[in-house]
């Protein structure tokens, strides 16, 4: 075993069959084995904007037995492969389940904001009811039980589905799921009514939801999210849209079915409550389970099989497990690229030992104290962006609102992380023999530009197998709110916007764990010295999350403490993204000989990560303190 450990090519080829055998699991459970097709295609709004669409279908849907169908819509800035689980159990059951990439995210096309922004009507539900005509054309599909279903904004564009559908002269939409997402209580003219009509509605309520499910008492005052169930929305919406006035019911009950007849055919309202916070059913089993349970009680399910019997979990570790072998083979391809002739002067000594720890008073204390202030620094930048407006900003140029928070943080904690690197070097680092050649900076100018090819070999291995895994297998080893996903080459260019504010902090994390603190701590392994960079590293995302959550949960009340009322939502992203990749930017370090590589590497994989999982908008929008300062 040890001459295999030793041996990248082997290692190389053990990891790839790694990646084939996860990706074969996980395109396997997609399509419960061979009883479920998966074909990508793409469908036109009203206005002519192109959506892109997946369709699951399960083998025993045909025209001679057409299935009940699902149009599924994901929530704002991901795609529809982050929702695979609901696909992969609705399928495994009969239904037909179609899932469109909203417009302006995944592979549908970017639209301006004069598109995007406009009334529901103008962009077809974001293009989900797009999604809804296509369905009626399919033979397969069974028009009498066809259904839309979504997360979060997702939901907002099932609720628009609606709206549109009831403009049409034979309405096809018969039930509607909404998860983390509000219900319609009120008409145009304000009145309480049932927008619904005769349609089955289920609701995924979340107890601690940041985003919806605020209402009123009989007095008009506002309610708090954990008091939904009391509020005059909900009564309304359980009550088939009657005027909360007229009713006796306190409040609706949890995980109940409150049954009525509308337009002479008997309808259900659910309501299912779970205790989590509003992205939780993207990569929980609780909102699987619920959206199943709910369609296979009001439609004709071909295959009903219990809702608690899914393999949510099982697909998960897949998934998981594909993610980590495919750095684990990039690792081991940069090794096979730096045995290469052209390569070798950057190849790393064969033993490359951590350093020992400082070695004065004066340099273990420097390390500590600069150690903790990249820390804490983390917290005061992201509570600045927030602060500052620059969390819920859009530019003509920085066109994706998320990517420019986690963008503006990485430059802020990069340069500040130079700073503090270097500051080490003139405090204790040089007097303990430290060299700017044997932190790996100075090297000669042809082995610079070769760091650069060397780097984007490794990169060009990652986006193949991304390539094969999104066209062949259909997956991107989606888990919770992460994946591996192609950039549309129509948005290619937002990559190359944002990759700078990224160069820097992929360099500057090299810097700092592989040159200016490449030392021990203590005596202790190598093994925990990298999860101890891994750790400080993961401490402020986690922290600052905890935290916000925590103080919401007992207060109903989102915490402002971190610049915005929304800061502690965001890091949740970064929580597992930053020790992964000190671990891989480590793990790089030790194939070669300088902290270029292995920055550059995380850079481009960080970058592309964010920009190909977000949503675009080319606008210029501002929130907070800047506006007034801002064009």
């Amino acid at each position: 075993m040890k001459q295999w450990l030793k041996s990248p090519k082997k290692m190389l080829v053990l990891s790839l069959v790694l990646v084939l055998i996860f990706s074969i699991l996980s395109a396997g459970m997609l399509r419960s084995w061979g009883k479920v097709s998966i074909r990508d295609t793409s469908v036109t709004t009203a206005g002519g904007n192109r959506v892109a669409v997946r369709i699951y279908k399960p083998a025993s849907a045909s025209a001679a037995a057409p299935a009940p169908a699902i149009v599924f819509t994901h929530g704002l800035t991901v795609n529809k492969e982050s929702y695979s689980q609901y696909g992969m159990e609705l399928a495994k059951r009969g239904f037909v389940v179609i899932m469109p990439d909203m417009l302006n995210h995944g592979d549908s096309e970017v639209t301006p904001a004069g598109v995007y922004l406009a009334p529901y009507f103008v962009s077809d539900a974001y293009g989900a009811y797009a999604a809804v005509r296509y369905a009626k054309t399919l033979d397969y599909v069974d028009k009498s039980q066809l259904a839309v279903a979504g997360h979060s904004a997702g939901g907002q564009a099932s609720n628009n589905c609606i709206r549109l559908d009831n403009a049409e002269e034979t309405p096809a939409i018969s039930a509607i799921y909404l998860i983390a997402s509000d219900p319609m209580y009120k008409d145009e003219e304000g009145n309480w009514a049932n927008l619904y009509g005769a349609r089955d509605v289920g609701v995924l309520y979340t107890t601690y939801d940041h985003v919806y499910y605020r209402g009123t008492d009989a007095s008009g005052a506002t309610l708090g999210v954990q008091d939904y169930l009391k509020t005059e929305e909900a009564k309304s919406l359980f009550s088939f849209g009657a005027d909360p006035a007229s009713l006796t019911m306190t409040e609706v009950l949890p995980n109940t079915t409150y049954t009525g007849e509308v337009e002479g055919k008997s309808v259900i309202r659910r309501i299912t409550q779970i205790d989590a916070i509003h992205p939780m059913p993207q990569g929980n089993t609780a909102g699987v389970v619920a959206a199943v349970d709910f369609f296979q009680t009001v439609f004709d399910a071909p295959n009903e099989i219990p809702a608690e019997n899914n393999s949510f979990v099982l697909l998960t570790v897949i998934n998981v497990l594909g993610i980590l072998s495919i750095l684990v083979a990039a690792v081991y391809v940069l090794a096979c690229v730096l045995k290469l002739k052209f390569f070798a002067s950057l190849a790393a000594a064969p033993e490359k030992a951590l350093r020992p720890a400082p070695s004065t008073v004066k340099g273990k204390a420097g390390f500590w104290i600069l150690t903790v202030l990249n820390c804490v620094f983390a917290f005061v930048s992201i509570s600045l962006i927030f602060a500052y407006g620059f969390g819920y900003c859009c530019f003509t140029f920085l066109p994706q609102q998320p990517s420019n928070i986690y963008a503006f943080w990485a430059l802020l904690n990069g340069a500040f992380m130079l700073l503090t690197s270097f500051g080490s070097y003139w405090l204790y680092g040089k007097k303990d023999g430290a060299s700017m050649e044997l932190w790996g900076l100075k090297i000669a100018w042809v082995d610079f530009f070769k760091s650069i090819l060397a780097a984007l070999a490794v990169c060009a291995f990652v986006f193949v197998i991304t390539l094969i895994e999104n066209t062949l297998f259909k997956i991107n080893f989606n888990c919770f709110l992460w994946g591996l996903k192609n950039v549309p080459l129509a948005n290619l260019g937002v990559f190359f916007k944002y990759f700078p504010f990224y160069l820097v902090f992929g360099l500057a994390v090299s810097i700092a764990i592989n040159s200016a603190y490449y030392n021990r701590i203590g005596n202790e392994p190598e093994w925990v010295n990298e999860l101890f960079f891994a750790v400080m590293n993961l401490i402020p995302s986690l922290a600052i999350t905890l935290i916000g959550f925590s103080i919401y949960a007992k207060t109903g009340v989102k915490p402002f403490i971190f610049g915005s009322t929304y800061t502690f939502t965001y890091t949740i992203n970064a929580i597992p993204v930053f020790p992964i990749a000190i671990i891989l930017i480590r793990r790089l370090f030790k194939q070669c000989n300088n902290a270029y590589i292995p920055g550059i590497i995380a850079a481009i994989l960080m970058c592309w990560l964010q920009v190909s999982c977000s949503f675009t908008v080319v606008a210029n929008m501002y929130y907070g303190p800047m506006a007034a300062f801002l064009p």
